[in-house]
């Protein structure tokens, strides 16, 4: 009788255990989705930040032949040179502006990289640990006579 309630116990524990781990199976692949998404979306933002850079690069081309230009048009046009200073300051501030506005969005990608690295590590560490589970599981099963 007694080894009888002792097995009924075991196959509860068991049970109980087979439950947990499904749980975690079920949250650990909600988890997989996830980053999943968020490397696909992350992917996206990085091959739009590219785009972006590759225009304000040509931008920044374009804008410097303008400088050239207008600089070379200072030189011959001795009355108008305040105004083209000005211009020419304004210009060169706005390519600051774009190379610091790149530099931002290229460390925004090295955070977002270095997120979805650890998010990577996460989710090799909860799938070890499901097959760990998983093996455990089989082995007590195994040892189990129905």
């Amino acid at each position: 009788m007694n080894k009888l309630k002792d097995k009924e116990e075991h196959l509860f524990s068991s049970l109980s255990r087979l439950d947990s781990i499904t749980d975690l199976v079920q949250n650990s692949k909600k988890k997989i989705i996830d980053l999943e998404q968020l490397k696909e979306y992350l992917e996206q933002e990085k091959t739009s930040l590219r785009q972006k850079l590759s225009t304000l690069e040509n931008e920044n081309i374009s804008l410097k032949e303008n400088l050239r230009t207008l600089h070379e048009r200072i030189n011959l046009e001795d009355q108008s040179s305040a105004n083209l200073k000005s211009r020419i300051e304004e210009i060169e501030s706005n390519n600051t502006k774009l190379k610091n506005e790149i530099s931002d969005m290229e460390r925004e990608l090295e955070v977002s990289k270095y997120q979805l690295a650890e998010a990577e590590e996460k989710k090799e560490a909860v799938v070890k640990k499901i097959d760990e589970l998983s093996q455990e599981t089989d082995e007590m099963l195994d040892g189990q006579k129905w």
